[in-house]
């Protein structure tokens, strides 16, 4: 009799795709950290990535207990993002050695991975790592306390009393402190909670560091942050520029207006789309009507941004300096200046009369359910801090 063996599987999956699933997750959790803060990504997008993100993950467990191995290169590899997406899913998978595999690969990494690792730490169950956390917080070097603190303080296991933190709060290395502070961010505490050296670390010359110091300062609602922020904007600091705009007081606008008038395109155009004052929309019409159409073309995008109105013309093409440059020259819209202001002569009042304006909706007192789809993050974010800094913690950016 003639028999025909059975077919034996090596896998219930197909090899490739773990890979392909990795991959995508590692470069989708690069773009959602690129995107927490920006003016374009609105929540249902940033939700609809979160969701495409968790959807990868899904295909990356159905490996089961043939995960680890095949996730070995990323988990050991040189890159932040590969990092994140290996340690996350295998500590959002049901083996619980896989855990272990990844405090392992945490203890011995270096560099940027840390902050993979630690996105990872702080973004899935602590329930097999809160210890050893504990552990690299007290004993561990800087950048791995560093590291852990930031992902115990997403969990709210972070004791801001703790010796080492204060230490690490003041790290001279650009790449410890800032990851310390950002660890205080995820805790809830009204002003004066605990007392923490935010004098002495915004005297440090790393730009990250006062991003991550004056994010705190914000979100605990201290009180002295607009006056810091106005001098570090004078100053012509990036990160006090966007804190002023953000922050700035209506009787303010004409001066912080002036000040940013000073700065380059497209700083200038994007600080007073961020201010979002009734003058700015007056600034950013006169702007769009300047011969410079680098100028122009960001002007009628912070009229979209502020108005929500789109005034897209003629494009046109950038002179290049370099003759490589001229097959593919850099392409800018042109305002219709003519739509422009007939869309202020019709809107003119109710602009006047608002506060901050973001996409058409004045987000000075309310941010209703509408503006929440419509308006980008940094709004969002905006106008949860000057909640704080009134007194009333609403809600903060992720941490992570």
């Amino acid at each position: 009799m003639v028999a025909i063996a059975p077919l034996v599987r090596r896998h219930r999956f197909i090899p490739e795709r773990i890979a392909l699933h990795a991959e995508e997750l590692a470069y989708l959790w690069q773009r959602r950290r690129a995107s927490l803060r920006s003016p374009d990504i609105t929540l249902p997008d940033l939700t609809y990535l979160q969701e495409r993100i968790e959807a990868h993950l899904q295909g990356l467990l159905v490996a089961g207990e043939e995960l680890a191995p095949m996730l070995d290169a990323f988990l050991h590899g040189d890159q932040r993002d590969e990092a994140f997406a290996a340690a996350w899913a295998l500590l959002r998978s049901a083996p619980s050695g896989n855990a272990r595999k990844v405090l392992e690969a945490f203890a011995a990494a270096r560099g940027p991975v840390l902050e993979g690792f630690a996105d990872a730490l702080a973004t899935a169950p602590a329930t097999h790592t809160a210890a050893t956390l504990q552990a690299a917080l007290a004993h561990g070097s800087p950048a791995h306390a560093a590291a852990a603190a930031l992902a115990l303080g997403c969990h709210r296991l972070l004791d801001v009393r703790s010796p080492r933190l204060v230490g690490l709060l003041l790290d001279a290395s650009p790449a410890i402190a800032p990851l310390a502070w950002r660890a205080l961010r995820a805790l809830d505490g009204p002003p004066g909670a605990a007392p923490l050296p935010f004098g002495e670390a915004l005297r440090g010359p790393s730009t990250a560091l006062r991003q991550a110091v004056l994010d705190v300062a914000v979100w605990r609602g201290e009180a002295w942050v607009l006056d810091v922020a106005r001098k570090l904007a004078a100053e012509g600091d990036e990160t006090g520029l966007g804190w002023y705009a953000a922050l700035c007081p209506a009787d303010e606008q004409h001066a912080a207006l002036a000040l940013f008038a000073g700065r380059p395109v497209p700083q200038r155009t994007a600080l007073a789309a961020r201010l979002g004052q009734p003058a700015a929309i007056e600034a950013v019409l006169a702007w769009m009507a300047d011969p410079d159409p680098v100028l122009a073309a960001a002007a009628a995008q912070a009229w979209e941004l502020l108005t929500g109105l789109s005034v897209e013309g003629e494009r046109r093409a950038l002179p290049a300096a370099d003759p490589l440059e001229q097959d593919f020259p850099v392409m800018v819209c042109l305002p219709d200046l003519t739509r422009a202001r007939q869309q202020w002569d019709a809107h003119r009042e109710r602009w006047l009369a608002g506060g901050r304006w973001c996409r058409g909706f004045d987000l000075q007192t309310t941010l209703t359910s509408e503006a929440q789809h419509r308006v980008g993050l940094q709004a969002r974010w905006d106008f949860a801090a000057r909640a704080a800094q009134a007194g009333t913690r609403l809600l903060a950016p992720p941490v992570v």
